[in-house]
């Protein structure tokens, strides 16, 4: 089956971890840019603004089903998507100074 739109794209894309329809469809609401026609780059940067909410927990167990993800790939290819967009990287710890609040 082709990729034809936003929604196949991201479907595809996120499937890997474990991401539903009902997760997409709440990416593609939040963007409207993800409306129209195919766009990789729209999905790219939907997907880059939308991290921290579809962020997988390490492990997920209830009533006898667990589910468990490898959060150091998923942080890699998180981190490779900031630097193929460009945009920073919510994971990293940033380093302020606040000496100046003394």
């Amino acid at each position: 089956m082709a990729i034809a739109t936003n929604r196949d794209y991201l479907s595809k894309t996120l499937a890997k971890f474990g991401l539903t329809d009902d997760d997409v469809d709440i990416i593609v609401a939040e963007n409207p840019e993800l409306k129209g026609s195919l766009d990789i780059k729209a999905c790219k940067v939907a997907m880059h603004k939308s991290f921290s909410a579809i962020l997988p927990l390490a492990n997920v167990s209830e009533g006898g089903y667990s589910q468990s993800w490898n959060m150091d790939a998923v942080k890699l290819w998180y981190k490779s998507l900031c630097i193929e967009l460009g945009k920073p990287n919510a994971l990293k710890p940033q380093i302020r100074n606040r000496s100046n609040y003394w």
